[in-house]
């Protein structure tokens, strides 16, 4: 199997309370996607996982409801075509209720490979 790594965010720094899009990113097959999210911000974030027949924010649609990743911890959503649907492009959102003062968000989606 192949392990494959996409960095929506990557050493990002939030200092406001202004919504954040990330780069977009492919769900390339109809198989599970994990979106990895690391919160090293000083303050909480609320982010949703939003999804695109283009790649592009203009148009997207919610693939996971708004949820919170407090400060300074890890959480994964792991995507798949029954549970949330399928759209070939990715990306999410980021805001914070409070201005975060330090630290920087980092989001990944991983995806795994068969082997032919």
């Amino acid at each position: 199997m192949t392990v494959s790594y996409q960095h929506l965010f990557l050493g990002y720094e939030i200092r406001d309370t202004v919504t954040h899009e990330s780069g977009v990113g492919e769900w390339p097959h109809l198989s599970a996607v994990t979106v990895y999210i690391e919160n090293g911000h000083d303050q909480d974030l609320t982010i949703t996982i939003r999804g695109n027949k283009e790649r592009t924010v203009m148009g997207s649609v919610e693939l996971v409801s708004a949820f919170t990743v407090s400060a300074g911890t890890a959480v994964s959503y792991t995507l798949t075509p029954e549970t949330t649907g399928w759209l070939p492009y990715i990306y999410v959102t980021a805001k914070a209720a409070t201005a975060p003062t330090k630290g920087e968000i980092n989001v990944t989606i991983i995806t795994i490979e068969k082997e032919a």
